[in-house]
């Protein structure tokens, strides 16, 4: 199974691993979340999982983990257990999708003056070398557009969009919780 590095992402919106050439905003759903899983194997009976959610709309890298070290008998249970809250199953694609994916979003967010989550600098060895190179586009409609999640502070996040790009140049939803 994991010959190669193995990468499974769950898009919201769409099952087919079509992104290239097209902007993520057509192929996330309602939300412009991505979850990225990349799983290597480590000596034949264990694997090394990282995983990554990735806003594609704003801001970047919200979380990622890993590597964290698993019998691969596991990793099959693991993987549904990360995409069990999505209402579609994972599918498995190139990791230089996945390396396009989180670093392409992350420099749009640096754009925007949001920096990727902190654990990241520990998950993002297992993704491999990027050479800059991006085929996506992010944003949703040609700008940003902020969606509130219940750790965000919106109110800086929001602060931050309009003191770099002037109202009007971006969108935001914030989501009231019960």
């Amino acid at each position: 199974m994991l010959d190669q590095p193995g990468l499974v992402i769950q898009r919201p919106g769409t099952g087919a691993a079509d992104w290239p050439g097209s902007a993520p905003s057509e192929r996330t759903g309602h939300s412009g979340l991505v979850t990225v899983l990349v799983a290597r194997d480590r000596d034949g009976s264990t694997a090394g999982v990282c995983f990554y959610l990735v806003d594609t709309w704003c801001l970047g890298l919200k979380n990622a983990a890993g590597p964290r070290s698993m019998d691969r008998r596991q990793l099959g249970g693991f993987i549904r257990q990360i995409f069990s809250a999505w209402d579609e199953a994972a599918v498995q694609v190139p990791l230089e999708l996945g390396r396009q994916i989180v670093y392409g979003a992350i420099g749009y967010a640096r754009e925007l003056g949001f920096e990727p989550h902190a654990d990241f600098g520990r998950a993002a060895g297992h993704l491999g070398a990027w050479d800059g190179a991006c085929e996506l586009t992010f944003g949703r409609d040609g700008k940003p557009i902020y969606i509130s999640g219940p750790d965000d502070d919106g109110e800086r996040i929001i602060g931050k969009l309009r003191r770099g790009l002037g109202d009007g140049n971006y969108d935001f939803v914030h989501m009231i919780s019960g």
